[in-house]
């Protein structure tokens, strides 16, 4: 009876609370986005009944079975970086945190358990069966090759025990982007250096692509874009952090190369025929004026968005911003690559709310919008159908529009 007192009282005003937050959140989409957005979101909603559960982290002292010299070279360094012991030798199994396997013999195999990783650097002649018992029954899989990758998904193997290594020669890299997924590491506090697609980017056009994603990478690519690197982000669970962090080691790696303006796009954008053409006036334009970020396309224009000046250049109309939101295609200049260089995860924000924040950059966009958002695939990060964004996209570019009438129209120029 006592406990019931105690918790009527907590019960009363978290209630309220709720339904307070759900009516203005309800209330901020129909205002956003309108009926045709809630109905979206309705119909595409985020499948909890699919949630991803967090990797466990792992945990020392950790054994290194297979692989030759170099390939445990390459792992310890890479456990060593992450300040995890290595177990001296065979010693009493329940002394060992962790076993990592390198291409497994059979009778290594036959003992794989939930607490073993299992490294796959290279082509391998397993049976889809075997691979598919095998993945079932450890913890993760890390593999080379992206067949393999393929037939485990389809095989049902949740997404969050299989993780893509770029090869054998780049076994420390691959353990480090699986010790950060499992949080072993800090997502938001290492080094660029350690990813080899962020080395030497000359081509100066960087997109972001998660290789245990490939429809979306075989979509970006199926556009044939012109001179873009690819970068194998950071997963982390949930997926938001894993795209923030991602951003801030491509920022931090171009600012230490002296490498801006740079353009950062996402594997879901969607470029028009003539893009190469129109980003070069764009970039044209902005050779003329002061700018911190060019965005190729504002997600959501909110109540706080501001128009500063309106230009009609080469064919295009150019809007410079207060802000803006959105990752699916940027082009940044120094200040807006510092601000996501400073993303930390302890701000709580998602990448491009911690940017919209950053009130002091100088934002242009062009209107209608540069880029586009490919409505056919599913967002990595919340895992729902593409299609959800489209209504919210086509309101904000129209809220965009008002912004400029209403700008034009206090300029005298109606």
């Amino acid at each position: 009876m006592s406990m019931h007192r105690h918790l009527m009282p907590l019960l009363s005003t978290a209630l309220p609370r709720r339904l307070h937050q759900g009516t203005a959140r309800l209330l901020a989409v129909l205002r956003h986005e309108g009926i045709r957005g809630l109905y979206d979101r309705v119909r595409y909603p985020k499948p909890f009944w699919q949630r991803q559960h967090h990797p466990a982290r792992v945990i020392g002292p950790v054994m290194i079975h297979g692989g030759d010299d170099a390939d445990r070279d390459q792992i310890a360094r890479a456990l060593q970086d992450a300040g995890l012991p290595l177990a001296a030798g065979p010693q009493d199994p329940t002394s060992i945190g962790t076993v990592i396997h390198v291409d497994p013999a059979l009778f290594d195999r036959i003992r794989i358990t939930q607490n073993d990783i299992v490294v796959l650097p290279g082509p391998t002649s397993l049976p889809e069966g075997e691979l598919l018992l095998l993945a079932t029954r450890c913890r993760a899989v890390l593999i080379s090759c992206p067949d393999i990758l393929s037939r485990l998904q389809r095989g049902g193997i949740p997404i969050e025990r299989i993780f893509a290594l770029k090869g054998r020669h780049a076994l420390h890299e691959g353990i480090t982007r699986y010790l950060i997924a499992t949080r072993t590491i800090p997502a938001d506090r290492q080094d660029w250096r350690t990813f080899s697609d962020l080395h030497h980017l000359s081509l100066r056009r960087l997109c972001l692509s998660l290789p245990e994603t490939p429809a979306r990478r075989e979509s970006f690519l199926a556009g044939k874009p012109e001179n873009f690197t690819l970068f194998d982000g950071i997963r982390a669970f949930p997926g938001w952090i894993g795209a923030a962090a991602s951003f801030r080691l491509m920022a931090r790696a171009c600012l230490d190369q002296g490498i801006f303006p740079v353009l950062f796009c996402e594997d879901d954008v969607e470029l028009p025929a003539d893009f190469e053409h129109r980003f070069q006036v764009v970039e044209a334009y902005l050779g003329k004026c002061d700018w911190d970020l060019f965005s190729g396309l504002l997600t959501d224009v909110g109540p706080e968005y501001r128009v500063t000046k309106v230009t009609r250049y080469e064919g295009q109309t150019f809007v410079h911003l207060n802000r803006c939101v959105g990752m699916v295609f940027g082009l940044y200049n120094r200040a807006a690559l510092e601000a996501l260089a400073s993303w930390g995860e302890d701000s709580g924000l998602t990448i491009d709310r911690y940017l919209e924040g950053s009130e002091d950059l100088e934002i242009v966009t062009t209107l209608p919008f540069l880029a586009g958002h490919s409505d056919q695939l599913t967002s990595s990060v919340w895992r729902f159908n593409n299609q959800r964004y489209r209504n919210m996209i086509c309101n904000s570019e129209a809220r965009l529009s008002q912004l400029v009438a209403a700008y034009r129209k206090a300029e005298g120029h109606a």
